[in-house]
């Protein structure tokens, strides 16, 4: 793909470091340009079913709208879901079991037909579809599915999921298995994207998808290029939500980080959709330099950085050797790794944010007052373990700053006589067919994850379930619970957590959720990420979206060129 030249930088107001965070950079509402975006990795899929980056979910809002949806606000307001397809928030009745959406009238696909809510009920179903499409949260399944007449999907049966009811073609009805007070988080997710099921060709579905928000898909070369174009039927009265200023949305896929950043900070691009941030050589050129620097956003992302340890790989298998980990860990080198602590992010020995009321000061391996490791400590765990010398294990991670982190615990850990080998994984496919596949985690003997993780909607539920509730182990892939961590008392917890209404209850409870995971030590907390995100000055209405951590695309327009 031949890129554009540079665009000339216009003059613009409210530029500076972190002017992005809590608030509108550049604000406008002039239409028309292409948004021209670029990314290390392909997108995981463009089935909202499918999807689980985060970067990517921010991409679906440009092609699909859901019954609700986070609103286009920098502040606080952004963290509650607004009505979208839907006319209001859900009606909840029933001691908070049944959840009735009533569709706004008009509403259509990129083909011209009407949106529907049997189109709604049929996304829903396919989320149960996880022999076909895996890859995707699967909240939905447990509070919609009969354990005593489990339904396989939309693909095994005509039959229809019987706690979903579509009255008439404007109204959808959910009856949940128990309350479930986030309900409107979850209509808010990608997956519960209306999917008509005369398109719907299953596994395939990605390749050619409907569109209902104001772009579809014009162009995909997997690993090359994605472009947009505008929906000729998404009509912007029905739509609170997206100002859709760009004509077009062009994405090229597959740079080098290093090449990518440097492509962007030349003007060749517009922003990183991806939304790692700059990478180590990109970060201190421009915070060296006063102009770059005013172009940038530092975040606290709420994004957990952590190493998982898998306790069904020997010999992980035994928690004194997890515990030698922990305490072998030098936080200061490997939140280095990640960027130092103005780039990398805050060190944490806990895994909620601080963002969150659940948060707590919890340290259960202490790694000295230098923050070094404590290798007194990691040794006497490894002779409990019978491994005084030590052992071999395997590290999974991709590249990038992920490799970077392996490295750093690599290092860590041979002090102790842990010796790792590095094994890199495909970035597109990390999460869906590599760290977050057990099958391809136990063919690689991988001991030891690097990953990252934001929540899927900004609660305690939201974002530590997956991590650690054993029933939200995916066999198939798209698995977020990489320990495949299955204890009794956590789920018990967890289930107390959503019937508790105080919520200083609640978040003792969470605590108390928290406290029994780290006993498990089956994660290495590092740091509550913080990223280095650069903004071109021409690129109007940014901001950082508080729900997602990320620049918010959808929001995206273009200054007039001097």
């Amino acid at each position: 793909m031949t890129t554009a030249a540079r665009r000339p930088a216009p003059t613009t107001a409210g530029a500076g470091w972190d002017a992005g965070v809590g608030a509108l950079v550049n604000p406008s509402r002039r239409r028309g340009g292409t948004l021209r975006l670029v990314s290390s990795a392909d997108v995981d899929s463009l089935d909202p079913a499918r999807t689980y980056y985060v970067w990517v979910w921010l991409l679906q809002r440009l092609l699909n709208r859901t019954l609700m949806a986070y609103p286009t606000d920098p502040g606080p307001a952004g963290l509650v879901p607004a009505p979208d397809l839907a006319e209001g928030p859900g009606e909840v009745s029933d001691g908070g079991r049944t959840w009735t959406y009533r569709l706004r009238r008009g509403l259509r696909y990129d083909d011209g037909t009407p949106i529907t809510s049997d189109d709604v009920r049929h996304a829903v179903q396919r989320v149960f579809a996880q022999d076909v499409l895996p890859g995707g949260p699967t909240y939905l399944i447990p509070l919609l599915d009969d354990p005593e007449r489990p339904y396989p999907g939309p693909y095994r049966t005509d039959e229809p999921l019987r706690s979903v009811l579509t009255p008439d073609e404007h109204t959808i009805v959910f009856r949940l298995t128990r309350p479930f007070s986030d309900f409107d988080h979850l209509m808010a997710q990608p997956c519960a994207a209306p999917v008509p099921r005369r398109s719907d060709t299953g596994a395939d579905y990605g390749r050619d998808p409907r569109s209902s928000g104001p772009y579809r898909v014009a162009r995909h070369e997997p690993d090359t290029l994605l472009h947009l174009e505008r929906n000729p039927h998404w009509d912007r009265a029905t739509d609170p939500i997206r100002p859709a200023l760009p004509d077009r949305v062009e994405l090229t896929i597959g740079l080098d980080v290093d090449v990518l950043d440097a492509r962007l900070i030349a003007g060749e691009f517009d922003i990183n959709l991806e939304g790692r941030g700059l990478q180590h050589a990109a970060q201190r050129r421009a915070t060296a330099d006063e102009v770059l620097r005013s172009h940038t956003d530092n975040p606290r992302t709420s994004f957990l950085h952590f190493v998982a340890m898998q306790p069904h790989i020997p010999p992980f298998d035994n928690v004194h050797v997890r515990r030698a980990v922990q305490y072998a860990a030098d936080k200061i080198l490997l939140q280095d790794a990640r960027g130092g602590p103005v780039n990398g992010g805050d060190l944490t020995t806990a895994l909620f944010p601080p963002t969150l009321p659940a948060h707590q000061d919890l340290d259960l391996y202490p790694t000295g007052p230098d923050l070094r490791g404590d290798l007194d400590a990691a040794r006497a765990e490894l002779a409990a373990a019978g491994l005084p010398d030590g052992f071999r294990a395997v590290i999974g991670t991709q590249r990038g700053k992920f490799r970077l982190v392996a490295d750093a615990v690599v290092e860590s850990l041979a002090r102790v006589g842990i010796e790792l080998t590095v094994k890199e994984l495909d970035v597109a496919t990390y999460f869906s067919l590599g760290a977050g596949h057990p099958e391809t985690v136990r063919e690689h003997g991988l001991g030891l994850l690097v990953t990252d993780w934001g929540a899927d909607f900004p609660t305690e539920y939201g974002f530590l379930a997956p991590l650690v509730d054993g029933r939200q182990i995916k066999r198939n892939g798209g698995n977020w619970n990489l320990p495949e961590l299955d204890d009794p008392e956590v789920n018990a917890l967890i289930d107390e957590t959503l019937h508790t209404t105080d919520p200083a209850a609640r978040a003792e409870l969470w605590r108390a959720v928290e406290r029994r995971v780290m006993e498990h030590a089956v994660l290495l907390p590092l740091v509550h990420d913080k990223t280095l995100h650069f903004r071109n000055p021409w690129v109007t209405n940014v901001y950082v979206h508080p729900a997602f951590g990320l620049y918010d695309i959808q929001a995206m327009g273009l200054a007039e060129e001097d």
